[in-house]
């Protein structure tokens, strides 16, 4: 009988915080959604507006994804309008300014919400799953670690829900039964799950399944730049098989994001190795001129020495500059082999001028008149 009782009163003592949860959740929900009009028109706005307003992340987060999932209208056509060929930011700024939007702008108007207060949150894009049917489309969600456990969040799946949320703060291993990320990282998962085990539904661990750390993967992925993050995504997708159209379209998409960031490196580097050799001309054409005046105005040695000083790293620089060119994948637009052509020639001139200067220090200051006349 006493243990029949502690029992009960152990659920009870479980639906009440469960119940007190709820309240939380829903008294979250409700000062979301009466956020001021004039505070919604940037995330960062509606940013400030939950940080004053909420106090845990797990309050934070069901605020934001309440208000997006009440506030932004789904509309296909906005696929079209605000996503074709824009940045980011603007797909942020039209989506909130239209109050419409696709799954792409779900996902970015609440993680960068999410970011602006302080959780850290990222946007996953993949293809999903329903009734046992693979969409035929892409799909874009969010993750968020929240007191250092990793959530999925699909505001999308929770348009105009009304008091409980499916797709908030999904654990890993339920959100995979419908969500595949293309970059198998974003699973989260200790075990990957390959796409045809997608497909069929085995989403379950196995014995011989290998055991990976994905927390340690994803920390030491944030800690890369850009493109080696971009190159890395790049290698894993592809390492994990093109079953189908979406996972081909994704992996050309990446590899093309890998493609601009080489041609703005590659365009960066060319330029600064023009722009080295044009400080070179000018150093040494200023040096050539004094030499040719007689080191007129007269000049003490330190100072002779110091003109031509700078040439030996800009020369440096601008090789190692044209060496990153001749290394590049993408690179069929600038063509290293001319300017490394006038850097050698430049180069050889500049020894000549260091030679002179070698002799004329070691001669005696009466013989160092003749040199100009050699």
């Amino acid at each position: 009988m006493k243990t029949a009782f502690l029992l009960w009163l152990s659920l009870c003592h479980g639906f009440i915080l469960k119940a007190q949860e709820t309240a939380e959740l829903i008294t979250a929900d409700t000062k979301a959604i009466n956020i001021p009009l004039a505070q919604t028109n940037s995330t960062a706005s509606i940013a400030k507006f939950v940080m004053a307003n909420y106090e845990t992340e797990k309050e934070k987060l069901r605020a934001i994804y309440s208000w997006v999932t009440y506030n932004i209208k789904y509309d296909s056509d906005s696929i079209y309008v605000i996503n074709s060929g824009k940045d980011p930011e603007t797909r942020i700024t039209v989506a909130l300014r239209r109050r419409k939007g696709v799954c792409e702008n779900y996902a970015a108007i609440f993680n960068d919400i999410a970011i602006k207060c302080g959780i850290r949150s990222y946007e996953v894009t993949g293809y999903t799953k329903q009734l046992g049917s693979v969409d035929r489309t892409a799909h874009t969600w969010c993750v968020v670690c929240l007191e250092g456990q990793w959530f999925f969040c699909d505001p999308t799946w929770d348009i105009g829900f009304s008091g409980y949320a499916k797709y908030f703060l999904v654990s890993p291993s339920l959100f995979i039964g419908s969500h595949m990320p293309f970059d198998p990282l974003w699973q989260l998962l200790d075990h990957t799950v390959s796409h045809k085990e997608f497909y069929q539904g085995y989403i379950r661990p196995t014995k011989d399944k290998h055991v990976i750390n994905f927390v340690d993967s994803v920390n030491a992925y944030t800690k890369l730049n850009e493109l080696q993050q971009w190159e890395s995504a790049a290698s894993r997708i592809n390492q994990a098989g093109i079953v189908n159209e979406l996972v081909r379209t994704r992996l050309t998409w990446v590899k093309m994001q890998i493609g601009i960031i080489y041609q703005d490196k590659d365009m960066n580097n060319y330029n600064a190795a023009v722009a080295d050799l044009n400080n070179i001309n000018t150093i040494f054409n200023d040096f050539v001129q004094y030499r040719n005046n007689r080191f007129l105005p007269q000049k003490n040695d330190k100072e002779i020495k110091a003109m031509l000083a700078p040439i030996d790293a800009l020369l440096s620089s601008a090789f190692k500059k044209l060496d990153e060119l001749d290394k590049s994948p993408d690179n069929f637009q600038y063509d290293p082999g001319l300017l490394r052509n006038r850097l050698d020639a430049i180069s050889k001139r500049f020894a000549e001028q260091k030679d002179f200067l070698k002799r004329y220090f070691e001669s005696a200051v009466s013989e160092r008149e003749k040199l100009f006349y050699e």
